[in-house]
This record gives C-alpha cells, sequence and structure tokens, in this order.
C-alpha cells in the first residue's frame, strides 16, 4: 500500500500538463516582483482600495485569481528552467530598482 501512495504522489508531482489558463512568463515575472515588494514593505499599512491587502491588490492589478496564480506557479516550478529564468529576471528587476534609488540626493 505504501508503494503505492509513494508512485501515486510521483506520478501527481511529475505532471506537467500545461494549466488551461496559464499566466505568461512576463507577466508571471511582474506579479512576483511586486509580490516581493510588497513582502518587502509588510511593516507598512497596505489597507489600501476598500480594504484589500497585499495579494488581492496584485490579483487584482493583473486580473488574476489565486488559483491562477497557484497553477502557474505550480508549472512553472515543474519547468526548472523557464522558472529559473523567471526568477534571475525578477531578480535583475531588484537590483535595478536598489541601484535607481542609491543614486537619488
Amino acid at each position: 500500500m505504501k508503494k503505492y501512495l509513494i508512485f501515486f504522489i510521483l506520478l501527481l508531482g511529475c505532471s506537467t500538463d500545461v494549466p488551461e489558463n496559464l499566466i505568461s512568463e512576463e507577466k508571471m515575472e511582474s506579479i512576483i516582483f511586486d509580490i516581493m515588494i510588497l513582502n518587502a514593505s509588510s511593516s507598512y499599512d497596505l489597507k489600501i482600495d476598500n480594504n484589500l491587502l497585499s495579494d488581492e491588490l496584485i490579483y487584482k492589478k493583473y486580473d488574476i485569481d489565486s488559483l491562477q496564480f497557484y497553477e502557474s506557479e505550480l508549472y512553472y516550478s515543474r519547468n526548472p528552467k523557464i522558472h529559473f529564468n523567471i526568477y534571475s529576471n525578477v531578480k535583475k528587476r531588484i537590483l535595478k530598482s536598489i541601484d535607481s534609488l542609491k543614486n537619488i540626493k
């Protein structure tokens, strides 16, 4: 029984079916960038726009829902090369933002 359970879990984990509503790589990069910025500013009160909180603001901004984001993130995480590229681009954007702030006098 234990063997079957492990096999079933591995089978589910290896599925690379493309979700119907997959978020594009470029849009995913922007979403993750915004999420990281909001998470970094978590010590501030972010109740804006009818008391929506950070993740809800992101979903509204990009016209997505949490399930679509979760399924897209899961799909990309099962495709390491694409996932790495998305997060590498996010890192570059964050570093660029940091550099631009350093030049403010």
